[in-house]
């Protein structure tokens, strides 16, 4: 039994020597951490490409001016933005049977330059299963047939999803999705 005088609590020293002592350690398993998932590594002689270590003629004193910087973020951006490709669809995508058609809500958002193409394909041995046609932006394919006659079973696919010029007809760019189709009877 407890005495009333008695005391659980530790005096002010003894409780900033704990919070130091875990500070301590969490700095260090964190270092220790960060040096697992990231690993260290000094140069040695073999990582020289040269023995020799000679000025580039080429160089010249400078780096990039204000105006530069703006130029080639504003033309990063504008590439950023003309190849941009969101993609959106049911990931899992259910067939009554292998000639019914399953919900595969594939959608061209509006947030989107270009029309679509789509293309799904099997991981496990790399047949096309379905080929949709332009889907223009701002549109849907919520349901369609798969293109070959799959038995009973579930499917791990890729489905590439193609930005496609319109006057063209060639890919400008895509982007996939590995998606599980599954075909009940």
């Amino acid at each position: 039994m407890k005495n009333k005088n008695q005391s659980n609590s530790y005096s002010k020293k003894e409780r900033q020597r704990i919070i130091m002592a875990t500070a301590g350690i969490l700095c260090i398993i964190i270092g220790f951490t960060g040096l697992l998932l990231f690993g260290v590594r000094r140069c040695t002689k073999d990582d020289n490409p040269d023995n020799g270590f000679v000025m580039d003629d080429n160089a010249v004193e400078g780096g990039w001016n204000k105006v530069d910087e703006d130029k080639v973020r504003e033309n990063l951006n504008a590439s950023v933005e003309e190849g941009y490709i969101n993609i959106s669809m049911n990931t899992t995508p259910v067939f009554e049977n292998g000639k019914a058609e399953g919900n595969l809500m594939i959608v061209n958002e509006t947030i989107n330059k270009y029309p679509q193409k789509v293309i799904i394909t099997r991981n496990d041995n790399g047949d096309v299963i379905y080929e949709s046609k332009g889907i223009p932006v701002g549109s849907k394919i919520e349901k369609a047939m798969l293109s070959e006659n799959l038995p009973a079973g579930t499917y791990e696919c890729t489905a590439m999803f193609h930005n496609m010029n319109p006057d063209t007809g060639e890919s400008l760019g895509c982007a996939g999705a590995i998606i599980t189709i599954t075909v009940k009877n």
